[in-house]
């Protein structure tokens, strides 16, 4: 064995701890061993009880711990450094002690049935409280490249450092639409060697005409082996430039995405520069609520939070689009891996087990669409937790690539975790049935007991949530999102560790919303209808003067708030599986002063909101008749960034709106009509590419707990499909 593939420091650690246990192990008399488990069992439940049996002493625990985060927050509205590590400390140690209690005073071991019941439910709580605890860990340690960005760009602004960069978009299935504008974001960015390279896999003439008419570099292959990362490698020997850029077909980049992000290949051992993913469109669930805007992106922790505390470590994960890569790191691992469907995670782990630093500046510098109906994001979270699976089986994976350190292969297994956690989360939505219904008891526990021991940690971790992330996702949500994706996705981990190869993966579509009706998707819909209906008639059953078998009143009211906390989350779920009616291109908030000619006429305007395939415009004043369906042209005035821009227009409808105090006004709705490649361009750089505008949304715990509340009784996409 060569020096360089000897264990990391952590490993030796990991060993050393190992060899004093088996040291500690060989010295024990083992006659008396079943003399000191069975004492040291009855030890454990003698302490855990609680202490008290008041109301006051029993929520003494909560109130100190929800005392000592309130104090935290209004000291440090932005969570510092300290303050982070106080609370997640905290969380941590009543985690434990929760588990604690758990094991020792909540285990019913009575008959096998029972047992098996309840070794299950805490074995699922005990890897929640793991994942919980590697989340908070995650929020002590964190890292800003913004002010190295500031610092290294300069030399790029100033001409003395500008590298030749390949700026690829791999393409599959997309829209030429869609791709159009992709490619003209590509080319509006402010960097001047740079060549744009549309990689088509599957052999268009479409696309192939759409990059001669942009003029692009236009790429195919015979064949589609090894899917995107295949088509990145087949293109790989006619590049030559000495970064790449690496951007999915429908993700557009802001016009300062290659200024920000090359200036840190100065560094000799910067292997990429990765990005957030953001996305232009709202996600499936927000839209299916109605809650657009009130609820941030699912994936907005991960890439605004998570990955910044990866970062600390060099543990960031590659995302597969919105980085640049150095070249000849890249061919140093022979290229994009092909060995999982998540070729970009084998990636971050091959360049980082080669030494190389994975930097990632968070700041939203491009935007891409999020998937736009339910079974598009099922889907695509199905991939990226089968493919995450599948790298335990490979021979170098996290755990085997060499050169990498503990903490490294730490932040990587929990990628793991969070995939194997459905289960768990399955067990949560059937664990109470099993008393409503039959009458078992997984979980022997008193009110008191549950108030002493999980109400701190339980209140502790909705306090901490939100305020720890600032405000990037709320607990309650997490919940939502979570118990939608369990039971897909926990067949999908049952598969992939019975056959890890599995089937194919299935490209996630994109541009295919039906603007007129709505879609039930019922494989999703299923499990859960089943789950609500068995809870409404467990919840009846139990309350039944009918039922005539005794039980215990605490367990009764434990096990029937929980269940009525599952039927809320599965309603709302049900609720999100319901695609809703949406517009094909989403609209932007813009007031630009403009003035609309039809007619012979001319009416001045502010806009109100602009999309790709048109204007709405509030008039100044009325016109003297009907504008019905009117051909005209549009012009934008001064300070508009697109003044002198002349946009031919058709008129699609008028309505009367009401600005409140009795003042009326007149919008319009028009249609752009056969835009010129110029004018197409104007109108992208200016919706999608202007730096800075994809700033982050931060919504309080109070109004995604109240949008959570109220999604349950609006019933919107019902509402929507009448």
């Amino acid at each position: 064995m060569r020096l360089k593939s000897l264990p990391t420091d952590g490993w030796l650690l990991l060993l050393g701890i190992l060899a004093l246990l088996g040291i500690l192990l060989w010295q024990l008399d083992w006659r008396n061993l079943l003399p000191n488990l069975v004492g040291f069992w009855r030890g454990g439940q003698a302490i855990m009880r609680p202490q008290g049996t008041t109301l006051e002493a029993l929520l003494l625990p909560a109130f100190v711990w929800l005392a000592i985060t309130f104090l935290l927050k209004e000291l440090s509205p932005k969570p510092t450094f300290w303050s982070r590590l106080i609370v997640s400390v905290g969380i941590a140690l009543l985690g434990i002690r929760y588990e604690l209690w758990r094991f020792f005073g909540s285990l019913n071991l009575d008959d096998p049935l029972n047992g098996t019941i309840s070794l299950a439910l805490f074995l699922a709580e005990l890897l929640t409280v793991l994942n919980s605890v590697a989340f908070f860990f995650h929020c002590i340690f964190s890292i800003d490249r913004t002010p190295e960005a500031d610092r290294l760009s300069q030399a790029v602004i100033r001409g003395e450092y500008l590298p030749w960069v390949d700026v690829i978009l791999p393409t599959y299935n997309e829209g030429v639409e869609i791709l159009r504008r992709s490619v003209i974001a590509c080319q509006a960015m402010d960097y001047p060697h740079k060549r744009i390279y549309l990689l088509d896999d599957t052999r268009r003439p479409a696309v192939r005409a759409l990059a001669k008419e942009l003029g692009c570099e236009y790429r195919d292959r015979p064949d589609n082996r090894h899917a995107k990362a295949g088509n990145i490698n087949h293109a790989l020997p006619t590049l030559t430039g000495e970064l790449i850029a690496v951007f999915d077909a429908d993700f557009m980049p802001t016009r300062n995405f290659l200024t920000r992000t090359v200036g840190f290949f100065q560094d000799a051992k910067t292997a990429m520069v990765q990005t957030p993913q953001h996305f232009f469109n709202e996600d499936p669930v927000t839209v299916n609520l109605g809650l657009e805007g009130i609820v941030n992106n699912e994936q907005t922790l991960f890439f605004r939070f998570i990955q910044p505390s990866r970062d600390f470590f060099n543990a960031v994960v590659c995302c597969g689009t919105c980085f640049v890569i150095r070249r000849s790191a890249l061919d140093e691992i022979g290229g994009i891996p092909t060995d999982s469907i998540t070729e970009d995670y084998l990636t971050s782990l091959y360049l980082q087990g080669r030494g190389y630093q994975i930097k990632y500046l968070n700041e939203a510098l491009s935007a891409g669409m999020s998937p736009e109906t339910i079974s598009a994001y099922i889907n695509q979270r199905l991939r990226w937790g089968q493919g995450t699976l599948q790298m335990l089986f490979l021979k170098q994976n996290f755990f085997t690539v060499p050169n990498l350190n503990f903490i490294q292969r730490f932040y990587h297994s929990l990628g793991v975790l969070y995939w194997l956690l459905s289960i768990p989360r399955v067990i949560f939505l059937l664990a109470p049935l099993a008393f409503l219904l039959f009458g078992l008891a997984p979980l022997r526990a008193t009110i008191n007991e549950v108030l002493y021991f999980y109400a701190p940690y339980y209140l502790g971790n909705i306090m901490a949530f939100s305020w720890l992330t600032e405000g990037r996702r709320s607990a309650f949500w997490s919940d939502v999102y979570e118990t939608m994706i369990a039971f897909p996705m926990a067949i999908t981990v049952i598969r992939t560790f019975i056959s890890p190869k599995g089937k194919p993966f299935k490209v996630t579509p994109k541009g295919i919303v039906d603007p007129h009706r709505i879609h039930m998707n019922w494989p999703l819909v299923r499990p859960l209808l089943v789950i609500a209906v068995l809870v409404i008639l467990g919840l009846i059953w139990r309350s039944s003067p009918l039922q005539e078998t005794q039980v215990n009143p605490d367990s009764l009211a434990i096990n029937m708030f929980w269940c009525t906390y599952n039927l809320a989350l599965t309603l709302i779920c049900i609720l999100v599986a319901i695609d809703v009616p949406q517009r094909r291109h989403p609209r932007f908030l813009r007031s630009e002063p403009c003035e609309l000619i039809v007619g012979g006429d001319r009416y001045r305007g502010q806009t109100v909101d602009i999309s790709e395939e048109g204007v709405r415009i509030r008039l100044n004043r009325f016109p003297p008749e009907s504008l019905g369906q009117l051909v005209g042209e549009l012009h934008f005035l001064e300070p508009s960034p697109f003044i002198n821009l002349r946009l031919p227009v058709q008129v699609r409808w008028s309505r009367t709106a009401n600005l409140g105090s009795k003042s009326l006004v007149l919008e319009i709705g028009v249609q752009f009509l056969s835009l010129s490649i110029a004018q197409q361009r104007h109108l992208i750089n200016y919706l999608y590419c202007q730096p800075g505008q994809w700033d982050e949304v931060r919504v309080p715990e109070i109004k995604t707990t109240w949008a959570l509340l109220q999604s349950i009784f609006r019933l919107y996409p019902l509402a929507e499909s009448r």
